[in-house]
């Protein structure tokens, strides 16, 4: 039985590996058939054909030179490519049938890869070979169009030659240029050299494109300079001649120069027309054009200046006596003010120097009038000096009017300064009543001396205003003082008093404490003699509020909050 098992296991192994070997088989056969047909159809493509169509054209130059290049390669390829493709598709056989499998394969697949290489390359032959074969009818068919566009150019410089001026001749030999290109091409497509005539038909293509826009502008540029440059030239003339006929002076430039260098400009644009140099006449038309513009810019700019000298003149001479005017009565008032105050502003110099500035510039404007009537300058220097003296005497008038206000300001400031001693005074008395009010039983000496350093600076501020000439900016000075120093003297006022009042309630509030704790006792007779014998008040109120807040905590804080509420009671 056993053996029955072995026996039937031996048969179906039989039998997986034979049909392993048909599935093989059959499948690398039909990648052969594959690969077969795909060379079929590289060799149905009919390069063969059209290499024969080729060879009977009587082909020459350079169209024959490609012909027989392609013509190797493809003899290449039939000799060895094929035959190679071949010889792997039979060993790829041979090997199945050895049933080599794997041998059967890298056949097959180095036959696939040759046949695709192949393919590519049979395709590639046939592609240019077809393209030398419709050349010549490619050609034709260009020609016929170039032909056209040259025949409708020829037309149009027949009809219209005077549009195109001197340039005719350049264009018409351009033309007989192209007609040689046209004989070239026409020997060279009998001849058979395809290729060839293609790059002279090229060659005609560009010229064509250059002379079809020369043809179209050139017409526009001679328009252009005829009837815009030359005309405006002769505008310029007649303009410039009715200026100089009207007396215009023109400084640092000679206008009928720059207009013969115009012309000159226009001739040279005129001569790159005449050579069919459309790229540089452009260029020579714009610089004609900008030039154009810089001398009419030249001969306006002095009309501009004549219409601007003839509305400001009069003006201008009104604007400088009002100024001088001015500075006469500056001069007066500056000796008038002078015999009551010092003036440290060195007005007097200034108004002098103002005087001597507009004398001077008076005396120039009447020699810009002069000159003027003489006809021996122009009317933009003029112009230009017009606006810089317009502009300073402006700045003077300014300066004067300052000036003015300064010396009238003087009085004012002096009278201030009286009211302020009034006012000072009065402060002194009120912060002497209130130290009385007080019976405080004396004064900090800092505080008596700052007392009577103030009375003092106040009586000297008086005196010196009572002076026949004052200096009121010394006196300023000292008003200046004067005011800081009874802010300080008011604020130390406030302070010992302040000071003296808390200590005395401290004190009071301490005296609760004043039997039951010695250092509070100690403390109280500190601060009364510093209060009574040195007039230390802030001393004394430190003194007591010391020693009562370690017996109190926040005892001080409440004394001073009640002084705070009975003073502003008293206040208010």
């Amino acid at each position: 039985m056993e053996f029955i098992y072995w026996l039937v296991a031996i048969i179906l192994l039989v039998l997986i590996g034979y049909g392993a070997i048909m599935y093989l088989t059959r499948q690398q056969a039909n990648r052969i058939k594959a690969i077969d047909e795909k060379k079929q159809k590289a060799m149905a493509i009919p390069v063969a054909d059209n290499l024969f169509t080729l060879k009977n054209m009587n082909l020459t130059g350079q169209t024959k030179r490609t012909y027989e290049s392609w013509q190797a390669t493809w003899q290449t390829i039939t000799r060895f490519q094929y035959p190679e493709i071949e010889a792997a598709l039979v060993s790829a056989e041979q090997y199945i049938q050895r049933m080599n499998f794997i041998k059967a394969k890298q056949a097959i697949s180095q036959a696939d890869q040759l046949i695709d290489e192949t393919k590519n390359s049979v395709e590639k032959v046939n592609k240019a070979l077809e393209k030398l074969l419709e050349s010549a009818q490619e050609n034709r068919k260009e020609l016929e169009e170039i032909q056209e566009r040259y025949n409708k150019i020829r037309k149009q410089l027949l009809a219209h030659s005077f549009t195109f001026g001197p340039a005719i001749e350049t264009l018409e030999k351009n033309l007989n240029y192209m007609e040689l290109d046209f004989t070239k091409f026409n020997s060279l497509t009998n001849e058979g050299d395809h290729m060839e005539a293609k790059e002279i038909l090229s060659r005609i293509e560009q010229d064509l494109l250059v002379m079809e826009e020369v043809v179209e502008k050139i017409p526009q540029l001679n328009e252009k300079i005829k009837t815009e440059y030359e005309e405006q030239v002769n505008d310029l003339k007649d303009g410039y001649q009715r200026l100089l006929d009207e007396k215009y002076i023109f400084e640092g430039v000679d206008v009928s120069v720059e207009i013969a260098a115009v012309e000159k400009e226009i001739q040279e644009a005129k001569d790159s027309i005449g050579l069919a140099d459309i790229n540089e006449a452009g260029k020579k038309m714009d610089k004609v054009e900008r030039d154009i513009e810089a001398v009419y810019a030249i001969m306006e700019k002095e009309m501009e200046a004549k219409d601007f000298v003839g509305r400001h003149t009069a003006n201008l001479q009104k604007k400088m006596d009002h100024v001088l005017q001015s500075n006469r009565y500056v001069l007066l008032e500056i000796d008038r003010v002078s015999q009551n105050y010092f003036l440290n502003k060195n007005e007097l110099g200034r108004a002098q120097e103002f005087e001597e500035q507009l004398l001077k510039e008076n005396e120039a404007l009447r020699y810009y009038d002069k000159m003027m009537k003489e006809h021996e300058i122009s009317y933009s220097v003029v112009r230009e000096y017009y606006e810089k003296i317009s502009q300073r005497l402006s700045e003077i008038d300014k300066e004067q009017s300052e000036l003015v206000s300064n010396l009238s300001d003087l009085r004012n400031r002096e009278k201030e300064i009286k009211d302020s001693i009034d006012l000072y005074e009065l402060d002194m008395r009120n912060m002497k009543r209130t130290i009385e009010k007080y019976h405080l039983p004396g004064l900090p000496k800092i505080y008596l001396d700052l007392f009577f350093s103030v009375t003092d600076r106040i009586e000297d501020l008086a005196s010196k205003l009572n002076r026949v000439k004052i200096d009121m900016d010394e006196i300023d000075a000292i008003s200046k003082m004067c005011e800081e120093d009874i802010e300080m003297l008011d604020n130390q006022t406030q302070a010992i008093v302040d000071n003296a009042m808390l200590t005395e309630y401290m004190i009071q509030y301490a005296n609760r404490f004043r039997h039951s704790h010695v250092e509070i006792e100690n403390a109280i007779n500190k601060a009364l003699v510093l209060f009574h014998r040195e007039y230390d008040y802030e001393g004394a109120l430190e003194a007591v509020k010391i020693p009562l807040n370690r017996v109190e905590a926040g005892a001080s804080r409440k004394v001073e909050e009640s002084y705070q509420e009975e003073k502003n009671r008293r206040y208010y």
